[in-house]
């Protein structure tokens, strides 16, 4: 028998904050074994809580011993308690699956949503049922049964309606969930409820025969019950012992009178007090070196009540802020980015030196995930132990941009999302039996013709998963669509068919997880091989089940994940029983999305840097770097926001003796200790987050105000070393060196005369007299906007529809003579024109308002053209020759909204949607009616004389407001004289298209302005 704990039990032993909890476990056990022969080592063993641990010390155990053979200790895991209890000849009942529990709560959620009073979609069921889950699982642990539920509401009188309901549905689980789960699985437990049992029947077993060979627990705080139970039990055997992380066993005894559960060492109160002993009590492990750092950390996170000692101990802090501080960093960037890519300089720097490891702590994955891309700017792959959550996986997401595609077209048959099919179709998986370069190109020409269709997919989209392509584009020109396309499209509608045709009827969950995985599998379908592709087989042809029952991707590590996640949720679903309730369609994703949430993967991208790292906070409890980096020390983020759950408030809890969510804060509070008192720290945070402000965590805070008051020059110091980095941050991207660069010029490209297209239509002479770049690059270069996807109708598409009506009502005849009836005739035909037009019903009543609003207005005033002349021409076209230097004439085109003609001429109207421009933009830049008057008077609109302009005026539909041009006829000649000038500089001349040479506003956005890099020349300021 190895004696390696001469003392009495209980025995707790502790490693202080900073150390290196590893190397100083294997030190002390080392010494331990020094006197004994090294076969005792085999008696030994390590339990530890996570195979990270179990690792690491093994390597530090081996390490010790400088590369020579070593017999070790065994190293087990502290959650293999059911398989310890059967070894103990314990019996131990069944644990129900915990993926069949969560589905059969989801389904008593869903239920219970239902009820009248309840007013809770049907996509929060999963997440109730997992905070449900949570609940029976923490009534486990702590041991209570669930009709201990019972004594939650006697202690509050006036209950919130949300909680009356929460314990109305608790009522329903206390009493039905034991029968269901003996219904599901006869004399099954869950997960928490069977750890206990292990652990009490292990327990048991120990009293009866206590083991004599040496046991320790390495690593774990016994924050859990469960755990505390057990190491509690440990510490009490002939040879048990408990190696606390991160404790300090001089820790005064007002803060271990005062402190509570959110202090750093809270999550230790229990296990001390079920064992009676104090933190002095607690003996150091290994000698460890007093530290300037533990002792300020451990002053500035003392508890509110006795902060008042920091005023006592002054002078003492003062002489310990320095060396504190020493060396700390301390970065506050802007943003998340600016923090990620600080850090990343910082772990570059750090890799400088030879030997030195750099290990980021963090609680926040998505920033793990961006300094991981910061990084790879260094060819630097870090070890990222938070890995990444399936969901964001490529195959998670090929998993959730197939429902998102369908889910539109389930409810009620709505119109297919735009900008989720695109997402779908963009997806690098997506094949649909292809090959990759054609589906693209089909890809992008059905997003260009189709998804991105001002105000909708179009006519004909309601319950198709995939809309049908139209026969004319936006602008009404005709879209001529092959075999090929119809094919493609048929092929990933047929692609999505099992999918949405589940999801339609309300299949039972494994129904819609075999049409979801086959949904999947058509949709990433590869291309088959000649010899063995069916002689009618097409892109739009179904292959088999068989085919299609596992993914092209399944060998990656995300399509396995996905796999078997599938294969777990359908064997679960089956065993609902022979008539399993069917699944609200948002219900099921909801629940998707949060188990593929809950999936972790490490992505195969090849292997990791050998000494950079990122940490969870449990893996830096017995792990250690030469520099340490504390990131995301946020409010929110490091301490996480405490969550009671949704089934019972804080008063509930207390009610019911159970932990409160604070215990989350003080095992951040811990971590946050042990990993800033080590030797080299980087305290990193940003400003702001998700475009919000940010307020720092409580311990930065508390760490700043202390130094504030001790040693100003430390804390200044602190932040001058975060600031070397952040400094840097911007000449990453600076496109040449020094300090100073110069802007670009503005573009002015200049063309050869004879690429210059010489038909101009008045809009755009318009274009090319305020922005002749937007022009260069529509006429000569034949570049088009591309609208966004999913985008609502513009004001073009708008002012086409009221057009269309005021043409409509001229050409009928409007019968001035009775204005009330004119005014119900204009609304009648602006009703159906909208109706046909306006595909957004909120659009469609706002014009119909306004048009109501101003009716009168434009009946009066069309009583006063009438009054003048007579409508002659509507949306009439027209073309002028333009006589120029060269001898080759430009052509000057226009479409006329109106032409009404006089006794002596013509008078000449525009409509516009807006209100209609005033007389300084008339002078500027509204040249409209001027040159639409020069057609006329040159004959050159069709079917027409030559006949003077009399006037015009520029009409607004939606107010009624008329303006007229002053002394158009007058200036005629003048414009006539520029608008030569103007063409001469361009067509003869060749004078260069200058971009935004006269804008209307200067801070008006153009279509064209990311093209002529706007930005580079006119600064960011505009």
């Amino acid at each position: 028998m190895t004696l390696l704990f001469p003392g009495p039990a209980p025995r707790v032993f502790a490693v202080p904050p900073g150390e290196d909890y590893a190397a100083l476990l294997a030190a002390g056990l080392g010494q331990r074994l020094a006197d004994l022969p090294p076969e005792h080592a085999l008696d030994i063993e390590i339990l530890v809580n996570s195979r990270r641990a179990e690792r690491v010390i093994a390597d530090a155990l081996a390490e010790r011993r400088g590369g020579a053979p070593v017999l070790m200790p065994r190293l087990t895991l502290l959650g293999d308690l059911t398989e310890r209890a059967l070894l103990a000849g314990a019996p131990q009942a069944p644990l129900l699956p915990p993926l069949r529990r969560r589905l059969v709560l989801t389904t008593l959620v869903e239920a219970w949503i239902q009820r009248p009073g309840v007013t809770l979609p049907a996509a929060a069921a999963p997440d109730l049922a997992q905070g449900l889950a949570a609940l029976v699982d923490l009534l486990d642990e702590a041991g209570l049964p669930l009709s201990a539920l019972n004594d939650a509401a006697p202690a509050l009188p006036e209950l919130a309606r949300h909680w009356e309901q929460s314990l109305d549905f608790l009522g329903i689980v206390r009493e039905r969930w034991p029968e269901i789960r003996e219904a599901l699985m006869p004399g099954s437990l869950d997960g928490a409820a069977q750890q206990r049992a292990a652990a009490l029947a292990l327990i048991a077993a120990w009293q009866a025969a206590p083991p004599a060979h040496p046991i320790i627990v390495a690593g774990s705080t016994g924050s859990r019950p469960v755990t505390a139970l057990l190491m509690a039990a440990i510490a009490r055997l002939p040879q048990g012992a408990l190696v606390l992380p991160g404790f300090d066993p001089g820790t005064p005894e007002d803060i271990w009178a005062t402190a509570g559960a959110d202090h750093p060492i809270g999550p230790f109160r229990g296990l001390l007090e079920s064992l009676s002993i104090a933190p002095a009590d607690v003996a150091l492990w290994h000698p460890a070196p007093a530290s300037a750092r533990r002792s300020f950390l451990t002053a500035a996170l003392r508890p509110a009540p006795v902060t008042d000692a920091w005023a006592a101990a002054r002078d003492g802090l003062s002489a310990l802020a320095g060396p504190a501080a020493e060396e700390l960093t301390l970065l506050e960037a802007e943003d998340e980015r600016g923090e990620a890519e600080a850090l990343a300089l910082a772990i570059r720097k750090a890799l400088e030196q030879p030997k030195t490891r750099v290990a980021v702590v963090t609680r926040d994955a998505t920033l793990a995930r961006r300094l991981t891309a910061a990084l790879a700017r260094y060819k630097i792959l870090p070890d990222d132990s938070l890995g990444m959550p399936l969901a964001l996986s490529p195959a998670g997401r090929l998993a959730a941009q197939a429902l998102d595609a369908v889910l539109p077209v389930v409810r009620a048959g709505a119109a297919a999302n735009p900008v989720a099919l695109a997402a779908l179709l963009a997806h690098p998986f997506l094949r649909a039996g292809l090959p990759r370069a054609d589906h693209r190109r089909m890809a992008r020409r059905y997003e260009r013709q189709v998804l991105r269709r001002r105000g909708g997919v179009g006519t004909g989209a309601g319950g198709q998963a995939m809309p049908q392509w139209p026969g004319r584009d936006h602008r009404g020109r005709p879209i001529e669509i092959g075999e090929a396309e119809q094919a493609w499209r048929s092929g990933i509608e047929d692609a999505l068919a099992p999918l949405l045709e589940a999801l339609q009827s309300r299949a039972p969950l494994a129904g819609l997880v075999a049409a979801h995985r086959e949904t999947i599998a058509r949709l990433s379908r590869e291309p088959l091989e000649p010899e063995d592709a069916a002689p009618a087989a097409s892109a739009g042809s179904r292959s088999s089940g068989a085919e299609e029952a596992a993914f092209p991707f399944a060998a990656a590590p995300d399509g396995a994940a996905l796999t078997l996640l599938f294969d777990a949720l359908a064997e679960a679903a089956e065993d609902q029983g022979s008539a399993p309730p069917a699944m609200a369609p948002a219900a099921y994703a909801a629940l998707l999305d949060q188990l593929m949430r809950a999936e972790t993967i490490r992505p195969d991208a090849g292997r990791p840097h050998p000494r950079v790292a990122i940490w969870g906070t449990m893996e830096a409890r017995t792990a250690a770097a030469e520099l340490t980096i504390l990131a995301g020390l946020e409010e929110g983020v490091w301490p996480p926001v405490p969550d009671p759950g949704p089934w019972l408030s804080r008063p509930m809890r207390a009610a019911l003796a159970l932990p409160q969510p604070e215990r989350e804060i003080g095992l951040s509070a811990h971590d946050f200790l042990q990993a800033a008192c080590r030797p080299a720290v980087i305290l990193a945070r940003a400003k702001r987050r998700g475009g919000a402000p940010t307020v720092p965590c409580r311990w930065l805070v508390r760490l700043e105000t202390l130094l504030r008051g001790t040693d100003p020059a430390a804390l200044d110091a602190m932040r001058a070393r975060g600031r070397q980095y952040l400094d840097l941050v911007p000449a990453l991207d600076r496109p040449h060196a020094g300090d100073e660069t110069t802007r670009a010029p503005r573009p002015c490209p200049s063309p050869p005369v004879t690429a210059r297209p010489r038909v101009l239509s008045a809009t755009a002479l318009n274009r090319l007299t305020r922005d002749p770049y937007a022009y260069y690059a529509e006429a000569i270069l034949g570049l088009e906007r591309l609208d966004p996807i999913g985008a609502p109708l513009d004001p073009r598409d708008i002012g086409t529809a009221l057009h269309r009506v005021m043409e409509d009502w001229v050409r009928e005849g409007a019968a001035i003579e009775d204005p009330d009836a004119a005014l119900t005739r204009l609304l009648a035909l602006a009703h159906a024109v909208f109706a046909r037009d306006l595909p957004d019903p909120a659009e469609r009543r706002f014009r119909l308002g306004r048009l109501r609003r101003a009716g009168a207005k434009i009946v009066a005033g069309e009583a006063r053209r009438q009054a003048r002349g007579r409508p002659l021409l509507l949306e009439g076209r027209g073309r002028m020759n333009v006589p120029l230097s060269d001898g080759a004439p430009a052509v000057l085109t226009a479409r006329a909204d109106r032409i009404d003609a006089t006794s002596s001429g013509g008078l000449v109207y525009d409509y516009k949607s807006g209100k209609p421009p005033s007389q300084p933009q008339i002078g500027r830049f509204e040249h409209q009616l001027h040159l639409q008057s020069l057609i006329l008077e040159a004959g050159g609109f069709e079917g027409q004389l030559p006949r003077p302009a009399e006037g015009g005026a520029y009409i607004g539909v939606s107010d009624g407001d008329m303006v007229e041009p002053k002394d158009l006829a007058a200036k005629l000649p003048g414009y006539r004289a520029e608008l030569i000038q103007h063409l001469e500089a361009y067509l003869v001349a060749g004078t260069g298209y200058l971009s935004r040479r006269a804008m209307a506003r200067m801070e008006d956005a153009g279509d064209y302005d990311h093209l002529a890099r706007r930005q580079e020349w006119e600064g960011e300021d505009g």
